[in-house]
């Protein structure tokens, strides 16, 4: 079993390669952070433009803690967005420092897969997110409403308006088994992306790490890249984390 899991690990290890697609003004990148979110990896979307500047997509559990979300409770979660000029974006995809002030955006990031983009699909990962941010919003006013409230009978009943959100099953609600941050960046890759979408239509593995390198397989027109240098543990990782 050690055997076939290791030729597993060596078969799934995406090597570099350029995009076959041609030549857009703007690039889609799928990218990960393999050690982050304690060792399960974060997966992000950037979207650079035609100017070099980029946009970074990031989806984080917000409602319920890391305990609470590995037994399977669902919450409304937080869709981050972050800018950068175009020597930011260089640099963030030279060395795969990122540093933007929001959840998983202050980090090392490792391993991409990229592909050409034309201008328009800008708008569309705006339209894709309203979603989530609308779902966020409902839950902040409900959050200040259950801080600043100081009688207790109407102090529980938005206690436990904040528990229904955290259910309800039409909204993009962060569920880390089946909603997770790997999910929404394909999710929104999707919208862009035909390969993006019939990958992520019957995508079974739990990690970002795994679904990367999955993707990586099938996707053979997207580029693959290595931002920076990876640590030992990263490399493990990337290496032995296939499901």
């Amino acid at each position: 079993m050690t055997a076939v899991y290791l030729c597993l690990c060596v078969s799934m290890r995406p090597a570099v390669r350029s995009t076959s697609f041609a030549e857009e003004a703007c690039t889609l990148y799928y990218i990960v952070n393999v050690d982050g979110m304690k060792g399960l990896g974060h997966s992000i979307l950037l979207f650079v433009n035609e100017d070099g500047c980029g946009t970074v997509f990031s989806f984080n559990g917000m409602q319920r803690s890391l305990g609470e979300s590995l037994l399977g409770k669902s919450g409304i979660g937080k869709m981050s967005m972050g800018t950068m000029t175009e020597e930011e974006t260089e640099y963030f995809l030279k060395t795969g420092d990122l540093n933007l002030d929001a959840d998983q955006l202050h980090d090392n990031y490792d391993i991409a897969l990229y592909r050409p983009a034309e201008v328009e699909d800008y708008d569309t990962l705006l339209e894709q997110i309203t979603p989530y941010m609308e779902a966020e919003e409902q839950f902040t006013v409900l959050y200040e409403k259950w801080a600043v409230e100081k009688d207790a009978d109407k102090k529980e009943a938005y206690k436990r308006g904040l528990e229904q959100l955290g259910q309800t099953q039409s909204l993009p609600l962060y569920q880390i088994y089946t909603n997770n941050c790997d999910h929404a960046a394909r999710i929104l890759a999707s919208a862009v992306d035909t390969a993006a979408r019939d990958y992520s239509s019957r995508a079974w593995r739990v990690t970002p790490n795994g679904n990367l390198k999955a993707f990586a397989q099938e996707a053979e027109n997207w580029g693959v890249m290595e931002l920076g240098e990876q640590s030992l543990l990263e490399k493990i990782l990337m290496f032995f984390v296939i499901f």
